[in-house]
């Protein structure tokens, strides 16, 4: 009996041991249900996580067919487990398979013949993730009736594919929202508010961006699964359960929709092809009306699970299932049933939907009994095509390595502009996995000819969104998610394509950082690392300055901070140089006092701005409605930031409405209602007359022009869908670097835009001076730097970011999202330095 968990109730002990006794003298091994006293599935019924944990350790005690492992702690300190699901005999020589797994992963060096020997003792690792979106609770509950099943199981068909595959079955993606949403559930039980969402995120940082964190890795719990499968276990097929609305199909199962990235090995799509077919054949059997594929989720964008898994050679499936109320029935009569994703635009029969459900009762246990059948038929596909899903492994692999040349690689040169960044940028990439390795010069190079060479490509390179079309005519189809991810342009790193890489290279390790000796450092303003610095000084008490205007070798914006705290922040690469006179002009700075709004909407914005923020070293406080409106805020706060959420949400908590919608939402508990209100917004505005600085980012910049009197407009606030789109594409700037919200970026660069923002300014009276801070280019050709656009032209000569005095304070506003999911370093400067700014005289 395996990995009992050290730190369990004595209850709960005490269940285990009869487990463990009852199975040892060959009784039954209780269901999810009767181990845990409640009936799983049921009606508002729901297992929370560390329930959900107990009867998977107790699966572990009870059966050799089952072993827990975890994967370390979550952001709020859960334990995250993943079951390690198969034959008695795959347990036991788990560590040889894991070792076959790698070599098929990898198989530079391997002749036919060792293929063939590995193919022959080898088996298919399927890796199964659940819940990484909280409300999404279905799969957590289905999990443990699955792992019952096959732990328990006695027929030969469940026999057989336990001995050809090795199941990963990971009960939630995250532990912590699970944990929030069962609680917020069972807690208005019984209320008019069973069922509803809950006023915060259900990540403790990001939401439901939890599953747009794959290539940057920000998160515990992103870092934590990444490890598992691409330095552990490097399984061959990853399926990813979601939940979708309500109102459309049952469940969508691959094939995916239009567009597909062709960098992709065609292999990768055959099999998710196929084996999306058999979960489709086997739900329909199975009386399962309602299953779609090809609907709504493409086959192009890297950023989610098993989506950036693509590239690196794993066929990634995705299904995604209707949502009751978590654990509440729905009824939607027919008349509520709709279409209106690509492809299904009116909830008619078609091709890839010849089975419509015709509405009724939606139950927990209807999402659960269609991700069970989708969930077994993957397993019985990964049997059944055991040595095909292996080779093909190696297949794509070889296909990947001889794509390029020896020699070929992306050079991270050591001279530039913001090595500290670069560092990050080649430390993310071994963190993925990649081969990444180091010059005696200190270059940086990553080469090509590697099994992800592919993946590195996606990473390195600028974005074009294929224009694909359906039917003729002037309309494409519009990206999923964001349109670009080209991470050299996002960080602000110089990555160079060259065919002639040393020949002798090592392992990639970022150096430690060397500051040696005591005094004062100047560090310049090209890096966002340096903010690390900064405040941990200012926490320390000891002295920074910068200087405000230019002085013979150091640049506007240098620091000026003690050697030793320049050593404490440890930070690799970051640059400086021993001062033995400092200039003129410095002036000293202290930490600014940040405020955060969050509005009872929970925005995901908000929670990457909080979580930047603390990395950073800038301890924000969370704002609500009620704190802001009873103002007093200059006592406590030099700033203020407005993450990117909607004027009406921030006005009044409510959604955005256009003329013809419905006006119905479903409203909170009454002390999570509400927005700013009037009282709000003269606060702030008192807070910024009184001294303060507020920053706005994105649609937040529409509240500020409506709600102060400010020479700025939005010139897009009216624009159509059709007349102007950036769905996440990187666009081109000039930055004027002479203020201090700019100081330290250069003249061009590119900013990350996802929205209709372009600012007019004119000339203020006297009692306000302004300043434009980057501009889009004259000519709509140079606009678009990666990803796609429509209406560039709308753009031309128009400011993205411009800043104001009010009163004794500061206006700033960001047209972009300075710090967009944790990604664009190269923009962290806006937010950080404007940061600063609130407490420059």
């Amino acid at each position: 009996m395996r990995n009992t968990v050290a730190s369990l109730s004595i209850g709960v002990l005490s269940v285990l041991l009869s487990v463990a006794l009852a199975a040892s003298a060959g009784a039954e091994i209780p269901s999810p249900s009767k181990f845990l006293g409640i009936p799983v599935g049921a009606d508002r019924t729901l297992a929370d996580y560390r329930q959900i944990v107990s009867y998977f350790r107790a699966l572990d005690a009870a059966s050799e067919r089952v072993e827990v492992v975890s994967l370390g702690k979550t952001t709020l300190g859960e334990e995250m487990i993943l079951a390690v699901i198969s034959s008695e005999e795959n347990l036991a020589n788990q560590k040889r398979l894991r070792e076959i797994a790698r070599k098929i992963t990898d198989p530079r060096g391997l002749s036919d013949a060792d293929v063939d020997g590995l193919v022959k003792d080898g088996k298919v690792v399927l890796l199964v993730t659940c819940n990484i979106h909280s409300t999404e609770i279905g799969s957590t509950q289905m999990a443990m009736e699955w792992a019952h099943a096959l732990a328990t199981a006695q027929d030969d068909e469940t026999k057989r594919r336990l001995r050809n595959v090795v199941l990963l079955l990971v009960p939630s993606l995250n532990p912590d929202g699970q944990m929030m949403e069962t609680n917020w559930y069972r807690k208005n039980l019984g209320t008019r508010y069973e069922g509803s969402r809950m006023p915060w995120l259900y990540h403790h940082y990001v939401g439901h961006d939890n599953n747009r964190d794959w290539y940057m890795l920000t998160q515990k719990e992103t870092r934590a699964m990444t490890r598992a499968i691409y330095h552990e276990w490097f399984p061959q097929v990853f399926l990813d359960e979601h939940q979708m609305g309500t109102a459309g199909p049952r469940m969508f199962v691959p094939p995916y929709a239009e567009p597909v990235d062709s960098d992709v090995h065609p292999l990768v799509w055959r099999e998710v092809n196929l084996i999306g077919a058999n979960m489709a054949l086997r739900l329909e059997q199975a009386g399962k009306q309602g299953v779609i594929y090809g609907y709504g989720f493409d086959a192009y964008w890297p950023g989610g699970t098993k989506n950036t898994a693509w590239w690196k050679n794993i066929s990634g499936l995705l299904t995604e299932v209707a949502s009751p109320r978590l654990a509440t029935p729905v009824y939607l009569p027919p008349s509520e049933l709709v279409g209106g994703r690509k492809g299904l635009v009116t909830y008619d029969p078609q091709t890839n939907f010849p089975n419509p459900w015709p509405g009724g009762w939606w139950r927990l246990r209807d999402v659960m009994d269609y991700e069970r059948i989708a969930s077994d038929a993957i397993l019985e596909s990964c049997a059944d095509r055991r040595e095909d899903l292996l080779r093909n492994m190696v297949a794509r692999a070889r296909a990947a390595i001889a794509a390029a040349k020896p020699g070929e690689a992306y050079r991270l040169p050591r001279a530039q502009r913001d090595w500290p960044t670069a560092l990050r940028l080649a430390q993310l990439m071994d963190e993925h996995g990649v081969e990444v390795t180091s010059a005696a010069n200190g270059d940086v190079y990553i080469p090509l000819a590697q099994p992800y060479g592919k993946f590195v490509a996606e990473m390195l390179e600028p974005q074009r969104y294929p224009e694909v079309k359906l039917v003729s005519g002037k309309e494409i189809v519009r990206p999923y998610d964001v349109a670009t991810w080209s991470l050299p342009l996002m960080m602000g790193v110089a990555a160079e394509r060259t065919s002639s890489a040393p020949k002798e290279l090592s392992p990639f390790h970022a150096p430690a950082p060397t500051v040696s000796g005591g005094g004062l450092v100047a560090l310049p303003p090209t890096s966002p690392e340096n903010a690390k610095v900064v405040n941990a000084a200012l926490k320390a008490g000891a002295g920074v300055s910068i200087l405000r205007t230019a002085a013979k070798e150091y640049p506007a914006g240098t620091l000026f901070v003690d050697a030793a705290a320049v050593r404490s922040a440890s930070i690799p690469g970051l640059s400086f140089t021993a001062v033995a006179s400092p200039p003129d002009g410095l002036e000293k700075l202290r930490a600014p006092r940040v405020g955060l709004y969050k509005p009872w909407a929970a925005s995901m914005d908000e929670g990457w701005t909080r979580w930047l923020l603390e990395q950073y070293g800038f301890h924000p406080v969370s704002l609500d409605n009620k704190t802001i409106r009873a103002g007093k805020l200059n006592a406590a706060l030099d700033a203020i930031v407005l993450p990117d959420v909607e004027k009406e949400t921030i006005a009044t908590g409510k959604p955005k409405r256009e003329d013809g919608d419905m006006k119905y939402t479903v409203e909170f508990p009454p002390e999570y209602q509400g927005g700013l209100d009037k009282e709000g917004a003269k606060a702030l505005e008192g807070f910024v007359e009184a001294g303060g600085t507020l920053v706005a980012m994105s649609r937040s910049t529409n509240y500020v022009i409506d709600a102060f009197n400010i020479p700025v407009r939005n010139t897009l606030a009216k624009a159509k869908g059709e007349e102007f789109g950036s769905p996440g594409s990187m666009l081109r700037v000039k930055v004027d670097g002479s203020h201090p919200v700019t100081y330290g970026l250069p003249g061009e660069m590119a900013l990350f835009v996802d929205g209709p923002y372009a600012f007019q300014t004119v000339l203020p009276g006297a009692e306000m001076e302004r300043w434009v801070l980057a501009t889009y280019p004259d000519d709509p050709r140079d606009v678009l730097v990666s990803g796609w656009i429509r209406g560039e032209e709308k753009l031309t000569r128009q400011a993205a970011a411009v800043a104001m005095t009010y009163g004794k304070g500061r206006i700033v506003l960001l047209g972009f999202r300075p710090q967009q999911r944790a990604q664009t370093h190269a923009t962290f400067p806006f937010l950080f330095n404007a940061l600063h700014w609130s407490t420059m005289r």
